[in-house]
Parts: C-alpha cells; sequence; structure tokens
C-alpha cells in the first residue's frame, strides 16, 4: 500500500511539474474546462460525455509524453541534433494529432446540441 501511495505521489509531482512549467499543458487544461463546460450547458448524452472525457485524457497524455521526450532529449544531448529535433518534431506531431483529432470530435458533438437551441 506504502509503495502504491509514494507511486501516486511522484504521478501529482509529475503533474506539477508539467502544470507550472509548460504552457502548452495550461492551454490544454483550460480547453478541457471549457469542454466540460459546454458540456454541462448543453445537458450532453452519456455516450458524447465519454467522448469527451476521453478526447481531454488522450490529449493531455500525449503532451505529457511529448514533455518527458523533450525533458529527456535535452538532457541526453545538449548539442544542436538533428536526429533529436525529429524526435521532439515527432512527438509534437503526435500532441497536434491527437488535439485535432478531440477538436473535431468536440465539433462532431457540440454542433447538433447549439443547433438545437
Amino acid at each position: 500500500m506504502q509503495k502504491t501511495i509514494r507511486a501516486l505521489g511522484y504521478a501529482g509531482s509529475g503533474l506539477r511539474a508539467a502544470f507550472t512549467t509548460e504552457r502548452n499543458f495550461k492551454i490544454e487544461i483550460a480547453c478541457a474546462c471549457i469542454a466540460i463546460a459546454t458540456s454541462i450547458f448543453l445537458k450532453i448524452e452519456a455516450t458524447h460525455w465519454v467522448v469527451i472525457v476521453l478526447n481531454i485524457c488522450m490529449v493531455l497524455t500525449a503532451e505529457l509524453f511529448n514533455t518527458a521526450i523533450e525533458k529527456l532529449a535535452d538532457i541526453t544531448c545538449t548539442d544542436i541534433n538533428p536526429a533529436i529535433k525529429i524526435v521532439k518534431d515527432v512527438a509534437a506531431a503526435a500532441v497536434l494529432i491527437t488535439v485535432l483529432s478531440a477538436f473535431v470530435c468536440a465539433l462532431i458533438i457540440f454542433i447538433p446540441y447549439f443547433l438545437k437551441m
């Protein structure tokens, strides 16, 4: 049990570090709050909630992986390295694809609710 509590503490430290040091993570948290508030306002169906929550989690997870990859790459190689640039760019592209997918899902879910108003 103590190992589990310690592991949760490490995870909490990671979230705190991402939130305090990464501008994009803060922006994504703000967008998540907007999506949640919009979902509450529109009283969306349970299945739509699942899609919204999963997309929020995927975006935040992608950003956390991207941050971890970038920090590790910066520690591993302090000089300019074309291979490290590709690694960082690919990790950033993964976040971009995840964000675009979440945005499209949000549009597909929210637009019909707004049209009913």
